[in-house]
């Protein structure tokens, strides 16, 4: 409990006033002994105890009302977090969640998740922590920044709506070293949070040293101020793989158009024909969709392009509603990059085989080029122009050159698959972002086949008419193990895992292939489809970071440069920081060298999915929380004044008082009858 005039607290020893006053009274008249008196005493001695109780009570009454007056007197505070509370602290951390999904809106009240989290802590620290230290850290920087004044708290830059996803570990971690580098004393954390799963990345390796931070730090106490709800049929639209084509009629845009429409019940029987309007380069056309279900996909969607929009960019929005951070989509377009390979290895065999797939056509309109060099040959590799780098050799050392070019290249948005180098101890105590090869495994006798494999989203995702790819026919004759913070793609029947994807802060792709495309190894080579897919997929995620038209996620290093603003969802006296908005963008170089890039929220913020009470606990192990679940436009407070429900409980013990001091009734004295 806490107290707007802690000040006051200070009168309770007046509660004990009714105490004084009785003992005063019991010494102001002397004892006088009276021999007459002795038989009444002896005939009291019976109803000593009950009376003896009476007063008692009277007294605790008296005690109780004076106490309560007091109590209001200071103005207490209450509500859900103040459960376990216990004074102010020293510092408070506000980690705020500014990804997209926290922009659902009240549509009576324009209130959006973010605003409401950050009204009801400003309220919340302007009326219990004047004089505390408050930093806010948000999602979308992870910067610590001081709070000056708790009434700007909403109104800061580092607090206002961003299209970005959210790293919730990352989020917790900053706040644990903030804490650690600096002398905070006793510290209260507040994460506002729509606990989105994605963005709470429950398989992150961070969690496990976050528990052991916060649960050996005793003087860090942890709020959780949830918003979960749904917005009612909400639609969010995203779009990727613009690839421009010419045509005999001219030059035409396709692409791989998405809308997710989500309901609190889950259930989207109805169809909706529904209005989307398309913006190529200002000019603006609108057509109508029909979304059946919870979701419209439309690959290879085509939009054709007028005289003179060769290249340029795009928008497509959807009808406003309850989140209008995912009512639009960005696109820019251009002509399509050489889709190059460059294969680091000196196994000929496996090399040859992996440059047939890359340098296949997938699409006519599209220049595929592969290229092998040699592991002593890496200065000759032009990582400007490749998008796909397969490298069949050591882990090169964590200090080392190559090892530097490798991050860099991922860092830039380009994939890089590691294949298992045949010398054992090639590459023994060498890891890259913590990943490692291990052990060769022999299955010749016996060869395993694919027992589990990832068909919703990756390299093994289902084909575009939701047709699992073959993966069940391959066989599985060598396999090397490697070890690591990995996401799996396969797995054997024993639960190896033979293909994964490694989590990274990049903006690239980072995979390990735990055997080769040799016949003596599987048959990816000889069962192709599957090994032709996994290649042209992982060659396609690179291509776009080596493009002059280059589509991205939003965040703070998106833009890379300085970036002219072609349109942004900004508003002109914005104050958010660059790249952590939707817009299309352009450098000052001439047309011929000039990069697009757009900018769009990460696709995971469409996810509903939520964590469950199970979830978190799971996640905060060990560490003691107090959580708020809050909904947008509820009115409630996270802390009232229940200095009322004092006065009331003053009344009660004043009446209760009374009539305990009533007299006993007089005794009737029954009737005589005549004889």
């Amino acid at each position: 409990m806490s107290f707007l005039q802690p000040i006051l607290l200070i009168g309770l020893p007046l509660a004990l006033l009714p105490v004084i006053i009785h003992l005063i009274n019991q010494h102001r008249h002397r004892t006088v002994k009276w021999a007459a008196m002795m038989f009444l005493l002896d005939a009291k001695k019976l109803t000593k105890g009950i009376d003896r109780l009476r007063q008692f009570l009277i007294l605790a009454m008296r005690v109780l009302a004076v106490a309560a007056l007091i109590f209001a007197a200071s103005r207490p505070l209450a509500g859900g977090f103040m459960a376990g509370a216990g004074g102010n602290a020293d510092t408070i951390l506000v980690l705020l969640d500014r990804s997209a999904s926290m922009e659902e809106q009240n549509l009576e009240t324009g209130e959006s998740k973010r605003s409401s989290a950050l009204a009801k802590i400003s309220e919340l620290l302007q009326k219990t922590s004047s004089r505390s230290e408050v930093v806010l850290i948000d999602s979308a920087t992870l910067e610590p920044t001081k709070v000056t004044d708790l009434k700007l708290l909403e109104s800061l830059p580092q607090a206002a709506a961003t299209a970005t996803g959210a790293n919730v570990p990352a989020l917790l971690q900053a706040g644990v070293d903030y804490l650690a580098t600096n002398a905070s004393g006793r510290t209260d954390i507040w994460i506002a949070s729509d606990l989105r799963n994605d963005d709470w990345r429950t398989a992150s390796g961070n969690w496990q040293s976050i528990r052991a931070d916060l649960a050996s730090n005793e003087t860090v106490r942890l709020f959780l101020l949830t918003y979960e709800q749904r917005s009612p049929n909400n639609l969010a639209v995203s779009v990727t793989n613009v690839n421009r084509r010419r045509t005999p009629s001219g030059y035409e845009l396709a692409m791989d158009l998405t809308i997710k429409r989500t309901s609190p019940s889950g259930e989207n029987d109805d169809a909706l024909n529904l209005p989307v309007e398309f913006t190529i380069n200002g000019t603006r056309t609108l057509q109508s969709l029909t979304v059946a279900g919870d979701e419209f996909v439309r690959l290879g969607y085509t939009v054709k392009l007028g005289a003179g929009d060769e290249r340029g960019w795009g928008r497509i929005d959807l009808p406003a509603d309850n989140n209008p951070s995912d009512n639009q989509a960005y696109f820019v377009y251009d002509e399509p990059p050489v889709r190059k390979t460059i294969i680091v290895s000196d196994d000929q065999t496996t090399a040859s085989t992996i440059a047939t797939a890359a340098s296949t056509p997938v699409d006519p309109s599209t220049r595929y080029e592969a290229k092998t060099i040699s592991p002593g040959d890496s200065a000759q590799i032009p990582w400007d122009e490749t998008a796909l780098l397969i490298w069949q050799a050591a882990i090169p050392g964590e200090e080392s050159a190559e090892a530097a070019l490798l991050r860099q290249h991922l860092e830039k948005g380009r994939t890089l698959i590691l294949l298992p180098p045949p010398d054992t101890n090639s590459s023994e105590g060498n890891a890259l972002f913590g990943n490692q090869w291990d052990t060769w495994a022999d299955r010749t006798n016996t060869p395993a086949s694919a027992s589990w494999w990832r068909t919703e989203s990756g390299l093994l995702e289902n084909t575009r008419n939701g047709t699992p790819l073959p993966v069940g026919k391959l066989r599985f004759f060598k396999t090397r193990s490697f070890s690591g913070e990995l996401h799996p793609i396969l797995k054997l029947e024993d639960e190896t895992v033979v293909i994964a994807k490694v989590l990274t802060e990049t903006k690239g792709s980072l995979y390990f292939w735990g055997t080769l495309p040799r016949t003596d190894h599987s048959t990816l080579a000889t069962e192709g489809i599957s090994f032709f897919i996994m290649t042209h997929r992982s060659l396609a995620e690179g291509a776009n970071s080596v493009s002059k038209a280059r589509m991205l996620d939003t965040g703070p290093s998106a833009l890379v440069g300085k970036m002219e603003k072609i349109e942004t969802s900004e508003s002109e006296s914005g104050l958010i920081s660059v790249g952590l908005v939707p817009g299309a963008f352009k450098n000052e170089s001439d047309a011929e060298n000039q990069l697009l890039v757009a900018l769009n929220r990460p696709v995971t913020e469409d996810n509903p999915e939520t964590l469950n009470s199970g979830a978190i606990e799971s996640l905060l192990e060990g560490v003691e929380y107090r959580r708020i679940s809050d909904e947008v436009g509820s009115g409630s407070s996270l802390a009232a004044e229940i200095w009322r429900a004092f006065l009331v409980a003053m009344a009660l013990a004043l009446l209760a008082e009374a009539i305990l001091c009533l007299p006993p009734r007089p005794e009737t004295k029954p009737e005589t009858k005549p004889i």
